[in-house]
């Protein structure tokens, strides 16, 4: 009993700390029309669609993919609380907004974190790298992959969203996803992927139109390396 009622408080303070969790996403300032300048956002925090603060702007690889698999790097800036940087699509249509944000290796120590893994910090009872990635479909429902290390991929068809977590282009099995409806207290955990890495997720009726999809996991390091597990967050922010 006493067992069972401990492993419930775990569960839920666990619950209670995903919750609470500040999340990264991108987005635009609106449609992309050929020679039209638009703002690019990288937004972070926990009550979406609203940024609390910026992330560090110069770890960030930032980039725009039109339909034909052109790529523009985008320059990215602190403003306020956010990230932006401008760009001038040079053909209307559907695009892919994304980034990658390495923010490197840190290692938990009895005085606290500090940069580097067990090479620099050998009192280190935990190192870890964290990788942080997110997409965004501007003009288009469906996508093909943007070719990032981790990430979510969309479909809708049918009044729901199937998505699908790839890590390097191939399926990760058993990974939980949360759905954020923009405007929303809190986000719901949509499934876990299945064997192909997908599940399908119905927004509820009356909802925006305006979601975003978010996995967080850790994977071991690989074999060598001077910090323990590869922290994974990716998110992929769609409207339709």
């Amino acid at each position: 009993m006493i067992r069972s009622t401990l492993q419930a408080l775990f569960l839920l303070c666990a619950a209670a700390g995903a919750s609470l969790a500040h999340d990264t996403w991108i987005a635009s300032s609106g449609a992309l029309a050929a020679g039209k300048p638009v703002t690019i956002y990288v937004r972070h925090g926990h009550h979406f669609p609203a940024s609390e603060e910026a992330v560090n702007a110069s770890q960030l690889n930032l980039f725009a993919q039109a339909a034909t698999g052109k790529r523009t790097s985008l320059k990215p800036a602190v403003k306020g609380s956010e990230v932006i940087a401008e760009f001038t699509p040079s053909a209307a249509g559907a695009h892919t907004l994304a980034f990658t944000q390495d923010r490197g290796v840190t290692s938990r120590t009895p005085k606290g974190v500090k940069q580097g893994g067990r090479d620099k910090n050998q009192d280190a009872t935990q190192s870890s790298r964290t990788l942080r990635t997110a997409v965004a479909y501007v003009g288009a429902a469906v996508s093909k992959p943007a070719g990032l290390e981790v990430e979510i991929v969309g479909t809708f068809s049918g009044g729901a969203w199937t998505v699908q977590l790839l890590r390097n282009g191939k399926p990760l099995e058993g990974i939980a996803i949360e759905a954020f409806p923009a405007g929303a207290k809190s986000g719901r955990i949509a499934g876990k992927t299945g064997a192909d890495g997908k599940l399908r997720y119905t927004p509820e009726a009356g909802a925006k139109k305006d979601l975003l999809f978010i996995a967080e996991f850790k994977h071991p390091a690989p074999a060598g390396q001077a910090y323990d597990t590869v922290n994974f967050e990716t998110s992929l922010h769609v409207t339709w």
